[in-house]
């Protein structure tokens, strides 16, 4: 995950403009020049002035010296870095990616073609065109319930969690010295173990998995890895965030732990969440769905 946000991070200078991108490791470079001829200077000043001042004095302007040496060399390898970056980003606008950006480009298609998919869906519950389709054969329906889609998911849930450790203890004999380490390492230990405890334990999202969801007018199914299936009724329901551009749906409940959707699933869950409790005046106006309304008008002009 950490490179993944790495990579994120460096791919922000696509949108950066030919100079932005330049700029860091230009003016870095040109710093690290200034330096070295400033340190080079006052060095050959100190040399010409040998037999004029004190031993002290010429101490002084040759470590002057060395430390603008020093900055300058600061600022010059800084620059790699920056010049990496443009780099990447000029080989990625003529087609050249790595692994990680591949993986990235092609997580932003499928988010893309989700987008469009959701966008029609909303439309056609809109215009009331939409048609049902039908379950999963293990999928029990209920009274005037009705299946809009199904599609993949990314599933998490958010709650903490017990979590137990142990801690090491004995009697230890010998010279002071080895005992007294003896005591210190454990305690360091179970420093360790207990951090890692108290991290494991605090509440996160878990869970985090592909899914089936099946979508209806009521409520979202997700079928886990395990085969469980869980209902999720949007009538249930006390908060809901959505956020179209990135895919993603977080949906509170009173009586159990919130649920994230993204992707595909998660999208067209969005849409007839709305419609389900807003109908069509949700769908036209919800701020969640902003985006999807402005891909359905830039397919209709």
């Amino acid at each position: 995950m950490r490179g993944k946000l790495s990579t994120l991070k460096e791919m922000e200078y696509d949108n950066f403009s030919t100079w932005k991108r330049h700029a860091p490791w230009i003016i870095r470079v040109a710093v690290a020049l200034v330096l070295f001829i400033a340190s080079g200077i006052l060095l050959l000043i100190a040399f010409s002035l040998t037999n004029k001042i004190e031993n002290t004095e010429l101490a002084g302007m040759a470590f002057g010296s060395f430390i603008i040496f020093g900055f300058g060399l600061f600022f010059f390898i800084t620059s790699f870095g920056k010049m990496r970056l443009a780099w990447r980003a000029f080989c990625r606008s003529k087609g050249r990616y790595t692994k990680s950006e591949k993986v990235i480009f092609s997580e932003r298609a499928e988010l893309a073609r989700a987008q469009v998919a959701a966008a029609q869906l909303a439309g056609d519950l809109f215009d009331g065109t939409w048609k049902p389709q039908n379950p999963p054969w293990d999928v029990v329906m209920g009274q005037s319930e009705q299946t809009l889609c199904a599609a993949n998911a990314n599933y998490a849930r958010f709650y903490g969690s017990d979590v137990t450790y142990s801690q090491s203890s004995g009697f230890l004999m010998g010279h002071p010295t080895l005992v007294a380490v003896g005591v210190l390492a454990m305690a360091m230990g179970n420093k360790a173990r207990r951090t890692q405890a108290d991290a494991l334990a605090k509440e996160q999202w878990r869970e985090q998995q592909e899914v089936l969801a099946v979508v209806t007018n009521h409520r979202v199914l997700c079928r886990r890895h395990d085969g469980t299936w869980l209902s999720f009724y949007f009538s249930g329901a006390i908060s809901m965030d959505i956020d179209s551009t990135t895919g993603t749906m977080i949906v509170q409940f009173p009586d159990t732990q919130p649920l994230m959707l993204g992707g595909t699933g998660g999208l067209y869950a969005a849409v007839a969440a709305v419609w389900a409790l807003r109908g069509q005046q949700g769908l036209e106006g919800h701020p969640g769905l902003a985006y999807l309304r402005s891909l359905e008008q830039d397919q209709n002009a």
